[in-house]
């Protein structure tokens, strides 16, 4: 059992709370102990709240305890307040009195919220939208009523921008309670982890330490790389010994955490020195080696800071459970489902290497942490039909010994407009309070109140693509598909559509319901205008539903809702923002041919002859991370097509990509880029990476002597299905001889095949 530590007895001298802001329930009162924790008198607050509103006008004659204290321990019969498990809930009624209590510091406040769901039918569906059913004359709970939960993961977390680090109070009420950023105590405060992931790169920069031990880092064909595309030497002890000095600071600096992250980079590429590659052939494989030096990590850690825990990932290559080397008992495990078919269980045939990998780790892990991906972070909008097992998923990891679960949802920028964002956040928080509960029957409740009389035409949708999908049981896709093409045919997208907006069309003009059913509308009807072959000009050739239909008020629509649903960007690596999603739009469904903005600049020397060719210069490639003069910037540069280039000084690992408005398909790819040289220095070592990402193909790395000088060097990147991809990038290598990396074009064109023929391109073309 994992003991809190913030037990501690009350003193029994209570503050008495009189409700006379609420005239209706002058004769009740909320009682805290004197020295309540900060969520506990949010708890007594809350309660006051809510019981004015459920007794509306009638009177309330009882007395509310709220909190630990002497007295509370007695009447729920513990021997003490470390009896209870972590956020675990108590509450009961005895001789006319109501006593709610939990685990500190939010197991009161947590209590507050299931004694008011469980007894008086309570509903807190959004931030903004709340059941709240009146009661009169108000009636307590028959005496004897008691409830005790503790609930299945110590850290539940449903990542999405409407549950994120600005909303302390409804993340309270959803149980949610691991965010990016502390949340305030008053709300229960954060049970977060130091680092949060991907923390090799955080801990030891290269930037910091490259320069003086370069033997630290990823050797790559005979070259030491550092930065966040590689990984670090995990047997060079110098290294781990610095690595324990980086975290007993951390933990120092965060005395009431409890865990902190030791995790690979997020790359595929660990180092493939001599005694790395030794020590996987005497001991088994990559996550042996991992866990080798996780554990020198976590020794430490569990001297110095007992009841802390050291999470580290099994992610991508290290996702197989080690061969010998097992975990120390502070270190937590935590597997990533980011391969995963993402339209079917993680628990079913179309997920049977992950499942059963995930059960191989459980006599092996003594604790376990799961990071699953609940959405399309390729397209944040696009429909997303996984609404049938949320709650096996989650029945799945809490069966396998998780203590702790992050769902990845769409959690930055996208606001409301990712596929039914509320009605996600809603179910999914539920689930991972309590993942014994309906997950069609959570659905339902939402649907029904927060949709109303708009409700069919959402369940028309839901029904809609859920049936697509499971229709295609060979669709493999993961969570970065860039459209729906695998599972929904053009005739049912439309049929989809016409259903749902016809919900929009009958609701428009209602201030409630109106505007939920619009943005509800988004994903499908965004996914129809990423099909612009469905709008060929002549109103005859389209499918009958479309005959009618006027693009243009139709790209109105998404825009203004896109807005209000405050999307900012429509995919997770912010490189699709909306307004270029409606700009994009407007260009393709006119009718005009947009391969005019693919061919910027003159063909550059040195591409095969006669093969047809896209080139997209730096104004319409980049993503600029971070941008400043002193890491990246778009700058002037007369030798550039356009007049601009990227400038990356020589001073980072950071990446420079972009990837949403490229071709798909079987692609080969380049960039036309120059290394500029410190003064007096010579064209020695690397000098910067590139790659695609997770499409391959593999890293190349480009020395400085390939690179160097004032004109630009077309450099060849590999072959991609780009269709696969979710971003190209670029990044400098720390090199004490280079000044900056300058980046043109990135520029593709079609292979041919073993007969000269160009490779098949399906979906050419996907803005």
């Amino acid at each position: 059992m994992i003991c809190s530590p913030f037990k501690f007895l009350r003193s029994s001298v209570e503050l008495i709370l009189v409700i006379g802001s609420f005239m209706a329930l002058t004769s009740a009162q909320v009682t805290i102990a004197s020295n309540a924790l900060p969520a506990e008198r949010t708890a007594a607050r809350e309660l006051q709240k809510y019981l004015a509103l459920i007794a509306d006008d009638s009177e309330v004659t009882a007395t509310f305890h709220v909190g630990q204290s002497p007295e509370a321990l007695a009447v729920f019969g513990l021997d003490g307040w470390n009896d209870l498990r972590p956020d675990e809930v108590l509450y009961c009624v005895k001789d006319g009195e109501v006593w709610l209590a939990g685990d500190a510091p939010r197991g009161t406040l947590y209590a507050v919220y299931e004694f008011l769901e469980r007894e008086y039918g309570v509903r807190f569906f959004t931030a903004d939208d709340e059941l709240v059913p009146a009661q009169s004359p108000f009636r307590l709970p028959p005496d004897g009523t008691s409830y005790r939960y503790a609930p299945a993961f110590f850290q539940r977390s449903a990542a999405y921008t409407t549950i994120n680090n600005d909303q302390p109070a409804f993340a309270a009420k959803m149980r949610n309670n691991y965010f990016y950023a502390p949340s305030a105590e008053e709300w229960g405060g954060y049970n977060g982890l130091i680092g949060w992931c991907h923390t090799l790169d955080q801990f030891l920069p290269a930037e910091k330490y490259y320069k003086d031990h370069p033997e630290w880092y990823s050797m790559q064909k005979g070259i030491r790389l550092g930065g966040p595309q590689f990984q670090m030497c995990l047997t060079n002890r110098e290294m781990r010994q610095e690595l324990i000095k980086v975290v007993r600071e951390k933990l120092k600096g965060n005395p009431n955490s409890h865990f902190i992250s030791v995790s690979q980079n997020d790359n595929h590429h660990p180092c493939q020195c001599k005694e790395c590659k030794k020590f996987i052939k005497q001991h088994g494989n990559e996550t042996d080696l991992l866990l080798d030096c996780v554990n020198e990590v976590a020794a430490m850690v569990a001297e110095e800071f007992p009841g802390v825990f050291v999470e580290t990932l099994a992610y991508v290559y290290t996702r197989q459970p080690p061969k010998t080397i097992r975990p120390l008992d502070n270190v937590a495990i935590r597997y990533c489902t980011i391969e995963a078919a993402a339209l079917a269980p993680v628990d079913s045939p179309r997920n049977a290497v992950l499942a059963n990998e995930l059960k191989a780790w459980q006599p092996i892990a003594k604790h376990t942490m799961i990071w699953n991906y609940v959405t399309d972070f390729a397209r944040y909008y696009l429909p997303h039909p996984n609404w049938t097992f949320l709650d096996q998923d989650l029945r799945f990891f809490r069966d396998n010994n998780a203590i702790s679960v992050f769902e990845q949802g769409s959690f930055n920028h996208c606001g409301r407009a990712a596929d039914l964002t509320d009605l996600r956040t809603y179910v999914v928080s539920k689930l991972l309070w309590n993942p014994d509960l309906d997950g069609q029957a959570l659905i339902h409740e939402f649907v029904d109140h927060h949709y109303g009389p708009a409700a069919p035409y959402v369940y028309a949708y839901l029904d809609g693509v859920t049936a697509a999908s499971a229709r295609h049981p060979e669709c493999l896709d993961n969570c970065y598909p860039h459209n729906t093409d695998k599972w929904l045919s053009d005739s049912e997208r439309v049929q989809i559509w016409s259903e749902v907006f016809a919900g929009v069309e009958k609701f428009a003009e209602d201030p409630i319901y109106g505007p939920r059913m619009a943005i509800a509308a988004l994903p499908i009807t965004m996914d129809l205008l990423d099909h612009p072959d469905l709008f060929v000009p002549e109103p005859d050739k389209r499918l009958p539903q479309l005959r009618e239909v006027d693009t243009e008020k139709l790209l109105d629509f998404c825009e203004k809702y896109l807005a209000l649903a405050d999307a900012k960007d429509l995919q997770e690596s912010m490189g699709l923002p909306a307004t270029q999603w409606i700009a994009n739009r407007r260009t393709t469904t006119s009718g005009e041919a947009h391969i005019s903005w693919l061919t910027e600049g003159e063909q550059p020397d040195g591409l095969p002859d006669g093969e047809k060719w896209w080139g997209w210069n730096a104004e319409s490639i980049g993503q600029l991370f971070g941008e400043s003069q002193t890491t990246i910037a778009l700058c002037d540069d007369p030798k550039a097509v356009g007049g601009k280039a990227v400038r990356m000084p020589n001073v980072h690992n950071e990446w420079y990509l972009q990837m949403s408005r490229l071709p798909t398909g079987i692609f080969e790819l380049y960039l036309t880029v120059r290394c500029q040289l410190k003064p007096g220095c010579k064209a020695e070592g690397a000098a910067m990476t590139c790659g695609n990402y997770p499409a391959g193909p593999e890293p190349v790395t480009f020395t400085a002597a390939e690179i160097a000088g004032d004109e630009y060097k077309l450099v060849k990147l590999g072959v991609s299905n780009l269709g696969k991809a979710y971003y190209v990038y670029a990044a400098p290598v720390i090199n004490d001889n280079v000044e900056s990396i300058w980046i043109d074009r990135l520029i593709v064109i079609r292979p041919q095949d073993k007969d000269g023929n160009p490779v098949k391109v399906i979906d050419e073309f996907q803005p």
